[in-house]
């Protein structure tokens, strides 16, 4: 225990994860219904969308351990968190918006709004929004192969060729075919291939934003680059923050029309909390890495991991009080998919599937 707080040095593994797991809180059954029906579409999208990609240019990830891990991060973390925003957005898709009416309206229970919400989802899913469920899958399996490709298709690499060839990748100056590892080489040409595929057919409005959500991940690769070359973060952050709103920014773009920056700020603060509690689970395998973290300098202690999730769950709430809800019913069934599906993440982390 320090002056400022509990630091991960002063707990076992053990008592790490029980303190985290008691700060989240345990999830409502009751939601399962709404939060698989967002998993159905994200599945289906999946493998409408990806998988051919997949297929086209890593065939093998089928038989690759990080097959499963891209899945599970593209689908279950990545593409939960615009869907969410729907439904606390003030515009939002007529089968969502009539569903929420409904069941804010009829104050219904958190099980039956539930089984509302699982309707309006595969409703949506189904018949509606196909450009931006697209989007919303692309983007997120994109997120999680280019910090795959950063992180494990370039070992042996000094950071600084890393960014150059990262950056290279993105502007389709630098081609994976140069490599002649295929264990690196495949990865590589499924991100790029993501990326133009997320990229296709964009004009306008949408364009600036998409290129403005490029423009983070350019800044994430050079934040990379100072953390592993040892230049000091001045928030202390280990340079994560690029990071964290970078995700957030390629995330929201999808529904950037429906989602407004108050969303935008409560997603950032979701990415940060998740990163927070990733950290502190990894803390034993970070502890003996080369770079350090704001848990083990002690920036990231319990007490400030706990007021942030506090502080994204008062911001789910108010998202949705503020943008129209008026029973507290509504409010609950929300605030409790959002900690369902963080219970979820965070098994994944420390079960090693997300990690």
């Amino acid at each position: 225990m320090s002056s400022r707080g509990t630091v991960a040095s002063s707990l076992s593994d053990a008592e790490r994860i029980g303190r985290l797991k008691r700060a989240v809180g345990a999830s409502n059954p009751a939601v399962q219904p709404f939060t698989d029906a967002i998993r159905a579409v994200v599945f289906e999208n999946y493998d409408r969308y990806v998988m051919p990609l997949v297929r086209a240019h890593w065939p093998e990830l089928a038989s690759d351990p990080f097959g499963k891990k891209l899945r599970f991060l593209a689908c279950n973390l990545y593409a939960s968190a615009p869907y969410t925003v729907l439904f606390c957005s003030r515009r939002r898709p007529f089968a969502i918006s009539a569903a929420v009416r409904a069941g804010d309206g009829l104050r219904l229970p958190t099980r039956a709004l539930s089984f509302a919400g699982s309707a309006a989802v595969r409703l949506v899913g189904r018949f509606s929004l196909e450009t931006e469920h697209r989007r919303i899958i692309l983007i997120s399996a994109f997120i999680a192969a280019i910090d795959h490709a950063f992180d494990h298709c370039m070992e042996g690499i000094e950071p600084h060729e890393r960014e150059r060839r990262i950056k290279g990748l993105l502007a389709g100056t630098w081609s994976p075919d140069s490599e002649p590892d295929p264990k690196k080489r495949l990865p590589l040409a499924l991100t790029r291939a993501l990326q133009l595929a997320m990229a296709d057919g964009i004009t306008g409005e949408d364009l600036v934003v998409f290129e403005a959500a490029l423009a983070r991940v350019v800044e994430w690769c050079e934040s990379e680059v100072k953390g592993m070359t040892g230049v000091p973060d001045p928030r202390g952050l280990g340079h994560r923050l690029a990071g964290v709103e970078g995700t957030i920014d390629g995330l929201i773009f999808p529904v950037h029309r429906y989602a407004g920056e108050d969303a935008r700020q409560w997603m950032y603060g979701v990415s940060m909390v998740t990163q927070m509690l990733d950290d502190w689970i990894d803390y034993a395998d970070d502890s003996r890495d080369i770079r350090t973290t704001p848990v083990i300098t002690g920036t990231w202690t319990f007490e400030v991991v706990e007021a942030k999730w506090r502080e994204t769950i008062a911001g789910i709430e108010g998202l949705a009080r503020d943008n129209g809800a008026r029973s507290e019913r509504y409010v609950s069934f929300i605030r409790d998919a959002y900690v369902s599906m963080m219970n979820e993440v965070m098994d994944a982390m420390i079960n090693g599937i997300a990690a």
